[in-house]
């Protein structure tokens, strides 16, 4: 199974399994589109963008991700893809990766950001339990409030950048959601900060309406 891709490549470049291979592949390893195993394995293959996969990259990806048997068939490759789909909620690198790669993967080939609608909709993917990670802490619905903040205040597209640093500020707000760590003259893209002024205004509104009940 290693030794050639899923499905014929097509003869015009035998070295890349392409849109429809990898939606057949997929389909073959009981995985969804929108499930969040598709960017798993994207990231362990090493997927250039959505729905295509690089013969290298196929082949690397499956001995890495299983090195004792390399995943030399469909039904093993089935198998590793429901551990690595269950150990994202508990293994936080691995979920840094998959959520690194996910730009590449949500790009439109040839462009340098991924347009909002498509981020917001991966966000709400990775971000969402159970097979995601929650972002959200006993007071504060951080993604709710992220991706209405983006929807009413932010029209733009999303660059790597602003991508990576989403992830950091998840990761700082599921462990402090205070925000005592934030720091208005950090090197925080200017959305993050607009969200934190968004954030404090939710939070006083919230308090507002509890004095007045």
């Amino acid at each position: 199974m290693l030794n050639s891709s899923p499905t014929d490549a097509p003869i015009e470049n035998p070295d890349t399994i392409s849109v429809d291979g990898a939606m057949k592949y997929l389909s073959d390893l009981k995985i969804q589109l929108d499930d969040i195993a598709v960017l798993a394995i994207g990231e362990a293959l090493q997927a250039p963008t959505m729905g295509e996969f690089t013969r290298e990259g196929f082949v690397n990806g499956w001995r890495a991700l299983n090195p004792s048997t390399s995943a030399d068939s469909l039904s093993k490759q089935q198998t590793t893809a429901t551990h690595l789909r269950a150990a994202i909620p508990t293994d936080p690198a691995l979920f840094r990766r998959i959520y690194r790669h996910t730009f590449q993967l949500a790009r439109t080939p040839g462009q340098k950001a991924v347009a909002l609608d498509a981020a917001l909709e991966y966000w709400r993917l990775l971000f969402t339990p159970p097979h995601g990670c929650a972002w959200s802490t006993p007071g504060t619905p951080w993604l709710e409030w992220w991706l209405e903040f983006l929807q009413q205040r932010w029209k733009k597209s999303v660059n790597r950048d602003m991508w990576n640093m989403t992830f950091e500020f998840y990761r700082r707000s599921r462990e402090d959601e205070s925000l005592a760590w934030w720091d208005e003259q950090g090197a925080w893209p200017g959305v993050v900060d607009e969200f934190v002024a968004f954030v404090k205004e939710r939070r006083e509104a919230g308090a507002g309406e509890m004095e007045v009940e």
